[in-house]
């Protein structure tokens, strides 16, 4: 697998200022804020010396103060690799941009993290839930989640935090 070079990670770094690296791993992920994180992501498809072009895969991790997007990128002129990671510091309101203005294909995957993660994606043309009810109110793939439970009220089904038993 070919990964960026330890110069065109130095040049990305001289052009984005708050991206950061670990030099000392084989593939290190570049680390940047949420404020320069479109700007690099659109430079790394577009400029032709990177040509990123392919969101290969995209995920979310909690890790309990915050989250992180992960952004797995593939360049198939160059048959290379990169990852790019940002860090949401705001886990009680977790929000960052869509990336489907660059990737059109990040559609599904930002749904999926919006329905099981609870993270908004700011313009995303569409941010539905796609395998949770409308109306259910948590988010199973993060750590502090809790089962809603399903009630019959009125002839309507209702969500509601578990009964404790003391």
């Amino acid at each position: 697998m070919n990964y960026l070079s330890k110069e065109q990670l130095q040049k990305i770094k001289s052009q984005f200022a708050t991206v950061e690296y670990d030099d000392s791993q084989a593939e290190p992920a570049l680390y940047v804020a949420r404020s320069e994180f479109l700007d690099l992501l659109k430079s790394l498809k577009e400029k032709v010396s990177l040509s990123f072009d392919r969101l290969a895969n995209y995920t979310a991790v909690d890790y309990k103060d915050y989250f992180e997007i992960v952004y797995n990128l593939f360049s198939r002129r160059y048959n290379r690799w990169v990852t790019v990671k940002v860090k949401l510091e705001d886990h009680d309101n977790p929000e960052i941009e869509s990336v489907t203005g660059i990737w059109e294909g990040a559609n599904f995957e930002e749904r999926e993290t919006y329905d099981l993660m609870g993270i908004r994606f700011l313009n995303h043309p569409n941010l539905t839930r796609i395998l949770m009810p409308d109306d259910y109110d948590a988010f199973p793939l993060r750590k502090d989640f809790v089962p809603l439970e399903p009630k019959i009220e009125g002839g309507e089904l209702v969500w509601h935090k578990p009964s404790t038993i003391s």
